[in-house]
């Protein structure tokens, strides 16, 4: 059965005329499988997903995957405020020909544990994909540790992407998980967080600035693999200024201004900004851009 590691991207989605523009997106998958990346994880949080129609999120899917074409695993993100809706995006995933899916906790409405407990089993039960957990206190309820390690037993729930970027509770999963499944996967959600999450057992990420930079995080991640420790930690904290620059504009603002910076035409925001934070974002663009380009000299 799949299951995630390595470095995964959060795909950023292009916008064109209200719509995902799959001619930028085609070449944004390119860019990210040469730049190193283990899988694919379109329809994301730092993507809009909220702002897609479940038709549009089936093309942004169906898109990815054709474009992928084998290369690397799609895991399709199948976020909806219904299970029903979550399970026809399986459903689509699944034709589209993806590995798996990644679902958060139904966004708008907030459920006590039990019922999130019952909510992921149902999709879970019905999805014909592995079936990778998503934990985002930042639009969600969040999901505690206890919780996890009782989804980890479900035979279709095979790891998770945390986003919550605490330590402690990362290491509360990375601990009570095995117990129900020896192989269930650990991913940090937070770029900020990897090489320590790495240090700490986690399988890999599945982050924003992977899509943005992947042949950085790639290396992190290959330096910590060839036991290159202080290398990997000393290009972690290179990264850091983009990150914590990307993650100062409001979400996922910075980070598409990044992929613009990489040369990828990301359209005009679906909410169209104010003249405040139009001059935040280019007081931001060239600091940014320096940074961007200091850390790909470092790969040289």
């Amino acid at each position: 059965m799949q299951r995630p590691s390595g470095v995964i991207s959060a795909m950023l989605t292009p916008w064109k005329e209200g719509a995902p523009d799959t001619a930028v997106l085609k070449s944004i998958v390119d860019f990210q499988i040469d730049g190193g990346l283990t899988a694919l994880f379109p329809v994301s949080s730092v993507g809009e997903a909220g702002y897609m129609t479940l038709d549009q999120k089936c093309r942004v899917i169906e898109t990815v995957t054709a474009q992928a074409a084998g290369r690397v695993p799609v895991w399709a993100g199948i976020p909806a405020t219904t299970p029903q809706e979550s399970i026809e995006l399986a459903v689509c995933a699944r034709r589209a020909g993806a590995a798996g899916v990644v679902l958060m906790p139904a966004s708008f409405y907030h459920y006590e544990p039990e019922r999130h407990l019952v909510y992921f089993r149902q999709i879970a039960d019905a999805a014909e994909l592995p079936l990778c957990l998503y934990n985002i206190p930042f639009f969600a309820d969040p999901l505690s540790a206890e919780m996890v390690a009782e989804l980890a037993a479900h035979p279709n729930i095979v790891g998770i992407k945390d986003s919550g970027g605490e330590a402690v509770m990362l290491m509360k999963m990375l601990a009570l998980c095995p117990r129900a499944d020896a192989d269930f996967r650990v991913m940090t959600g937070r770029e900020e967080f990897f090489y320590a999450a790495l240090c700490a057992g986690a399988a890999g990420s599945v982050t924003g600035t992977a899509g943005v930079l992947p042949e950085v995080m790639r290396r992190i991640y290959d330096l910590f693999r060839g036991q290159k420790r202080e290398e990997a930690l000393a290009l972690q904290l290179a990264a850091m200024p983009a990150m914590m620059m990307m993650s100062a504009l409001p979400f996922p603002l910075g980070y598409k201004l990044a992929m613009e910076l990489r040369g990828f035409a990301m359209g005009d925001p679906q909410v169209p900004l104010t003249n405040e934070l139009k001059e935040k974002i280019e007081q931001t663009r060239h600091p940014l851009k320096q940074e961007i380009e200091k850390l790909l000299t470092l790969l040289k």
